[in-house]
């Protein structure tokens, strides 16, 4: 005698049970990967950014210009000085002002750039490139004293004379670890 059912046995849904589990453990484990890796490639790298920033600043500075009305300024956290920039706003490569400047309260490095109309006008600038969390920062200015007869570093030139070289400390905390890093540049057209 056969029985025509069309029901399902316990047996039978344990092992439907079973298969689904493992291919939900299978899909769950294959997304969790894809997220992981998507994480660490989208990951914010300080020290990437730093190296960036730092070719940035010896490309501002190995460009430098002597120019009438744009002076050579520095200070500990605030460095001006006139270089070749390419201006967006003038479409063409011109004469301009690049301002380096650190606000401790934000931690913040920016760079500011501004062509010659800009400066001469007394409008403000673009910033282009900035960094953040930056615990300290000092600008060094390399020049020479007359009265003394020797090179030195100094933590100001507002004279407005074309700089040797110029030195920028930074340091910045990434979770737990404290970073130092140190950048000296020398000024082609000064030497």
């Amino acid at each position: 005698m056969k029985k025509n059912s069309f029901g399902v046995t316990f047996i039978e849904l344990l092992i439907v049970v079973a298969i689904l589990s493992i291919i939900s453990l299978a899909i769950y484990a294959t997304f969790n990967n894809g997220i992981r890796i998507w994480q660490r490639v989208n990951k914010n790298i300080v020290e990437e950014d730093l190296n960036i920033f730092f070719d940035k600043f010896a490309r501002d500075l190995r460009n430098a210009v002597q120019f009438s009305g744009i002076h050579f300024s520095g200070r500990s956290e605030r460095f001006e000085f006139a270089t070749i920039i390419n201006s967006r706003r003038l479409q063409k490569i011109t004469v301009g002002e690049i301002i380096y400047s650190y606000e401790p309260s934000r931690q913040i490095l920016e760079r500011e750039e501004r062509d010659f109309s800009q400066v001469f006008s007394n409008e403000a600038g673009m910033i282009r490139q900035s960094l953040t969390e930056i615990e300290s920062l000092k600008f060094q200015y390399y020049i020479y004293d007359k009265n003394k007869k020797e090179y030195v570093w100094e933590d100001e030139c507002l004279t407005g004379a074309l700089l040797l070289a110029v030195r920028i400390e930074l340091e910045f905390k990434d979770g737990v670890q404290n970073f130092k890093f140190t950048k000296t540049v020398s000024i082609p057209v000064s030497g």
